[in-house]
């Protein structure tokens, strides 16, 4: 009489990056290997903050130019805001708002600035957070 076997097959495990096969005496719970897991977490950290690192680099770089903008007009006179963009001063970096004597300041970090048109001119206001007393 013939013996009949069930043997259970056991689908070898992928990677789940290289789709090549893991070792068999790996841990069971892994899905990668050591490298290509290292190599997707790099990666996917690289993605995940370039955002980050841009707005970073943005915010201080206008930090820096309002500093200089800061300096030029104590007075505050304001600023043409055409001269504050030949200084490389950016409208479209993030900020935060504060509110300063019913005037709402846009933030970066420790500089802001306010646009108003004065005599058909377009002028910036450019702000230390030393100057703001209330906060929005």
């Amino acid at each position: 009489m013939e013996e009949v076997h069930n043997y259970q097959i056991i689908a070898k495990r992928l990677c789940n990056r290289c789709k090549k096969p893991l070792d068999d005496n790996d841990h069971g719970n892994r899905k990668a290997h050591p490298d290509c897991a290292k190599n997707y977490k790099k990666q996917h950290q690289k993605e995940k903050y370039q955002i980050g690192n841009t707005a970073k680099l943005m915010i201080q770089k206008n930090e820096a130019v309002a500093a200089r903008l800061y300096e030029m007009d104590k007075q505050k006179t304001g600023i043409p805001f055409t001269y504050a963009m030949e200084q490389g001063f950016r409208f479209d970096c993030p900020t935060f708002t504060r509110k300063h004597l019913n005037k709402t300041v846009n933030m970066f970090d420790h500089y802001g600035y306010v646009l108003e048109t004065i005599k058909g001119e377009i002028l910036i206001f450019i702000y230390y957070e030393s100057e703001l007393f209330s906060i929005d």
